[in-house]
């Protein structure tokens, strides 16, 4: 017997709600999921989720792969196939009987009638049945934007580290070259004062010289006048 829970999507609830989705038909879908996809974030309804990673479910019980199939229609495991016009995976025992070897998914069969998930993507409908199908719609497409926002956090909590260490490598060169530039700078001041107090006693040195000379000029000069009042007092 199929279990049902009844959803209720009051249009308070549902208004304003968009799917980044430029193909998603839907009108304020509920519920929302955020999506992770490299360096970009989208809000995503539960069907453009299931569209936009087709290889990760299996498109007949809408149950999670464990291992999803590889590119070019290899299976990573062998108990799951490839659909023949998309990425689109299915257990090799959800396939009908007869189209294993040139299986078509359901949205290759039926690109706008399909849908993964119709429950809450129109306000109109405030009220809707959830079957067991969609139910494990819901469920599938939570699981893959769960991980697809785990992995986008682990490449910005990476690429934050990667910035941290960037970030302390450019604050240790800085400090290198502030502490050589200081170095450099006081060098620079010793060079001029040693270079100020070479010429101090250079001029020292020339003032000094020129006294002596002076000095000894008066020195001889006194001594020739002492000589020449000893000649003139010695004369009859």
């Amino acid at each position: 017997m199929m279990t049902a829970a009844e959803i209720f999507t009051a249009n308070a609830v549902g208004a304003g709600r968009r799917c980044d989705s430029d193909l998603c038909p839907a009108r304020n879908p509920w519920p929302i999921h955020h999506v992770g996809n490299r360096a970009a974030f989208r809000r995503l309804c539960t069907a453009c989720v299931l569209r936009h990673h087709r290889g990760f479910f299996c498109s007949v019980c809408l149950e999670i792969l464990d291992s999803p199939p590889l590119s070019g229609g290899i299976s990573a495991a062998a108990d799951v196939s490839r659909c023949l016009r998309c990425p689109s995976a299915v257990h090799s025992s959800c396939v009908p009987a007869g189209a294993a070897p040139n299986y078509v998914c359901p949205i290759c069969q039926d690109p706008e009638g399909f849908p993964y998930f119709s429950v809450g993507g129109n306000a109109d409908r405030p009220r809707r049945l959830m079957d067991a199908a969609e139910a494990r719609a819901l469920l599938s497409a939570s699981r893959i934007a769960a991980a697809s926002m785990n992995r986008a956090a682990a490449a910005a909590r990476a690429e934050a580290e990667r910035k941290a260490k960037q970030a302390a490598a450019a604050s240790k060169m800085a400090r290198e070259m502030l502490e050589r530039a200081m170095l450099v700078s006081k060098r620079g001041k010793d060079g001029m004062k040693e270079k100020e107090n070479r010429n101090d006693g250079m001029k020292e040195n020339s003032s000094s010289g020129r006294i002596n000379g002076v000095l000894k000029v008066k020195k001889k000069k006194k001594k020739k006048k002492k000589m020449a009042l000893s000649f003139q007092s010695g004369l009859p």
